[in-house]
């Protein structure tokens, strides 16, 4: 990964893994999968649906460490009652210390300040096992192996080609068409994650907004968003900080931060403000729409840095921003036969005038020929 950690991982509770993880990505925040800890409370002898809800509530639904706190009492408080035949056995006991000394693995508490892509569990390396099983058995012979590995490679570049024609060429259903902040996402976000932004929208209609002046800041204005729950009281409130002048926004869910989209109680926040005599907050700041989210996320400079540059990385960049450049050409043409046949004629002389020149090509090296432009 040319020396650089990713910012997150997340694997099952093998003390080995652990270990290597500490050795490998020392600067890189390990999390521990929800479904893994999940699994093993049952095995465990932590079955009970009650206890089951207030678990994962203690996963997915905390923002400070004192709340983490308060509800792990609660949760021991309410889930376990001996005449129920709900005991606190010693082995329960002691795989739930255990659990404890790691919440910060777990816990959304610890990671809302970590960036995982929204990302939980180990779904990508699940996913690929998945699809590895459908093509490869245990008694394929090497050649066989890599026929049917060939053949998974096309089946997902396939995929993936597809997915960028319909990507490119349709535009997500708009629930909300009055919205100027969705229409801003609409055009640049993928299907998947505009998807997400308008769930998020939608879930912010429920929200009431306030003044908090007590948390203004450096410049900085804040606002309390919150539910009302039957009773008419606030439910689930949340912080959000407007700069007006530089356009920051941040919220105390930190959604953002740890996903790379904007959460409804930003845009609510920007939805009220916007319409009540702040019209320059409508438009969102670039800051907030990640490339790695757009259509054109695979666009763009590929070189790697000049550091350690060696021939073999030197190879690696040319290959991947050719690859970048002629997939999203392909992606972009191929339903239109008079084209994709000018590309097809065009690739051909490409690929005969580069066959001439290859035997005063080295690996690494720039071509010695000036002679063919």
């Amino acid at each position: 990964m040319n020396g650089k950690e990713p910012g997150a991982v997340f694997t099952d509770q093998a003390a080995t893994i652990a270990a290597g993880t500490r050795t490998a990505l020392s600067r890189t925040y390990h999390g521990l999968g929800p479904f893994h800890i999940t699994m093993n409370a049952k095995s465990n002898g932590l079955w009970w649906s009650t206890f089951l809800e207030e678990f994962s509530f203690l996963m997915y639904d905390l923002e400070t460490e004192d709340e983490f706190d308060y509800y792990w009492k609660k949760m021991l408080e309410n889930c376990f009652n001996e005449e129920e035949g709900k005991k606190l056995t010693s082995k329960i006991e002691t795989w739930l210390q255990n659990l404890h000394k790691v919440r910060s693995k777990w816990s959304s508490a610890w990671l809302k300040d970590h960036f995982a892509c929204g990302m939980r569990s180990s779904q990508l390396s699940e996913s690929c096992n998945n699809h590895l099983r459908k093509y490869l058995k245990s008694k394929l012979t090497l050649w066989e192996f890599f026929i049917q590995f060939n053949n998974l490679l096309e089946a997902k570049r396939h995929k993936e080609l597809r997915s960028n024609y319909d990507a490119l060429n349709t535009i997500p259903y708009l629930a909300f068409p009055n919205s100027e902040i969705l229409q801003q996402f609409v055009t640049k976000y993928t299907q998947n994650i505009f998807g997400n932004m308008q769930d998020e929208y939608s879930k912010s209609i429920e929200y009431h907004i306030r003044p908090n002046n007590s948390n203004d800041i450096d410049g900085m204005f804040a606002y309390e968003l919150h539910k009302l729950d039957q009773q008419r009281n606030p439910i689930d409130k949340r912080i959000v900080m407007i700069d007006f002048v530089e356009r920051k926004l941040i919220c105390s869910c930190k959604m953002f931060e740890k996903c790379g989209w904007l959460c409804g109680h930003v845009l609510r926040a920007i939805d009220h403000l916007g319409y009540g005599g702040h019209p320059k907050i409508l438009n969102i700041h670039t800051h907030y729409i990640l490339k790695r989210w757009t259509y054109y996320a695979k666009s763009g400079d590929f070189t790697l840095p000049a550091v350690q540059q060696t021939a073999e990385r030197v190879h690696c960049s040319r290959v991947k921003q050719l690859t970048g450049s002629m997939n999203l050409l392909a992606t972009c043409t191929c339903m239109d036969a008079d084209i994709y046949k000018m590309l097809e004629e065009g690739m051909q002389a490409l690929k005969i005038r580069a066959e001439s020149m290859m035997p005063a090509i080295k690996f690494g090296q720039p071509s010695t020929s000036t002679s063919k432009k």
